[in-house]
């Protein structure tokens, strides 16, 4: 049975585009539904608090538990099951981190300082998607509440004190300054967007800034569509997705962030609309995960496919302007990690020093009282008031050494959880039993 006072200790299991290649990452792709069963699974199978990340780029898993091991497992049983990646795949692929390490990769990654490009803006309203979808499925508690309002403060002041975010960049920023650098003049080219959600607007407006000749639209929903191009101001063809290999033979750029279960880009549509263009160069940037355009168009001549990956070494030039910025930041990120640490293991050191306290509150009034029946009943009320405040004050004094002694371990970071919980047992030892 659990202790009240037993306190869940941090953990993470996660792959990401460090560690896992596209082709890996969208058999973890995710939606609401899986990322509802895992916080179902998680928590009936004996983990107290759990959040779920799913972006293009990552998937990760915090968690609050009294076994992180066992944890571990329950984690990356339900991760084979929705996979279907075998146990000795997902090994190769993922990272695990526990306590301090894993509180200092949350904070890391929401202040965007992991992502596949330095100082995006995406990926921060992506961490409070996830938080909220636990908060609304009541799979979060205080510990993980606390570490994301952390992360979230974080990421903030990493945002207001450093440059790191100035001229934000993202994937879709990225995507389009490779197409443009393509062609030696972008306007006089014509470009197809398929998808028309958050990245597909921001591509819009990227080609919009580079006054691309023509561009057209195809999603599924006209409305999302055309409301992007009046909010940019910009004229746009909108078509279903349907119409996309008609539309492939009068462009020059296709770009896809639209993640779908098939290919929505298959190699026959583009073979059929490089035959109609006459072998003129067709590109393709594929950002979505999992995959929407079939990796085999490669094999055809005169046509270029890039997918995320194929995106990380324009992403490393911008980490390479940025390090400065970025040393900067992983400095305020340490010292929020050690802020927040020091509350968490206020949470192990905290009950212990009030239940000393308490026994010896106890121990003094109980002693009081039975000498106040007895030996000190001639006494005033005025005058015992006196004697209760001088054993208080006796009491305070006495304690205050092992009180401060047990405190001090808040403020050592190089001490292991698990020395907090030895140190506490022989204290509990010594005044509690």
């Amino acid at each position: 049975m659990r202790k009240e006072e037993e306190i869940s200790d941090i953990g993470l299991i996660g792959l990401s585009h460090k560690t896992a290649s596209v082709e890996m990452r969208e058999l973890f792709s995710l939606d609401d539904e899986k990322v509802s069963l895992i916080l179902e699974r998680s928590c009936a199978e004996g983990i107290d608090e759990i959040v779920c990340i799913s972006t293009c780029n990552r998937v990760e898993l915090y968690y609050a538990s009294l076994n992180l091991h066992d944890s571990v497992e329950i984690i990356i049983n339900i991760l084979e099951d929705i996979s279907s990646v075998t146990r000795k795949e997902i090994d190769g692929i993922i990272y695990k981190k526990y306590s301090k390490d894993a509180v200092l990769h949350l904070l890391t990654v929401t202040s965007s300082l992991d992502s596949m490009v330095v100082g995006e803006n995406e990926i921060l309203g992506q961490m409070k998607d996830a938080y909220r979808k636990s908060v609304q499925e009541k799979k979060i508690g205080s510990i993980l509440n606390k570490l994301f309002h952390q992360a979230f403060n974080t990421a903030k002041r990493v945002r207001t004190e450093t440059e790191i975010s100035r001229n934000p960049l993202s994937v879709a920023y990225i995507a389009t300054e490779l197409a443009k650098s393509i062609f030696e003049d972008i306007s006089k080219r014509n470009a197809l967007l398929v998808g028309a959600g958050e990245m597909g607007e921001l591509i819009l407006k990227y080609f919009t800034k580079y006054n691309i000749k023509e561009i057209t639209i195809a999603n599924r929903s006209f409305h999302n569509a055309e409301r992007i191009s009046q909010d940019i101001n910009r004229d746009a063809h909108v078509i279903p997705l349907e119409d996309i290999g008609d539309a492939a033979c009068n462009v020059d750029i296709i770009i896809s962030s639209v993640s779908s279960p098939g290919y929505i880009i298959t190699y026959d549509m583009v073979k059929s609309a490089v035959k109609k263009r006459k072998n003129s160069p067709l590109f393709l940037i594929d950002i979505a995960v999992p995959r929407s355009i079939d990796s085999k168009i490669r094999k055809l001549n005169n046509v270029f496919l890039y997918n995320i990956d194929d995106l990380k070494s324009i992403a490393d030039e911008n980490l390479n302007s940025r390090l400065k910025e970025v040393e900067l930041a992983r400095q305020l990120i340490e010292s929020d990690v050690e802020e927040f640490l020091k509350w968490y293991e206020g949470l192990l050191v905290v009950p212990i020093i009030v239940n000393i306290q308490n026994k010896f509150n106890d121990i003094r009034k109980n002693e009081l009282l039975k000498y106040r029946r007895r030996k000190l009943k001639h006494f005033s009320d005025e005058d015992f008031q006196i004697i209760e405040e001088l054993t208080a004050q006796i009491m305070t004094k006495t304690l205050h050494n092992p009180i401060m002694y047990i405190k001090s371990f808040q403020d050592k970071s190089n001490i292991e959880r698990e020395s907090i919980i030895e140190i506490s047992k022989i204290f509990e030892g010594m005044f509690l039993q």
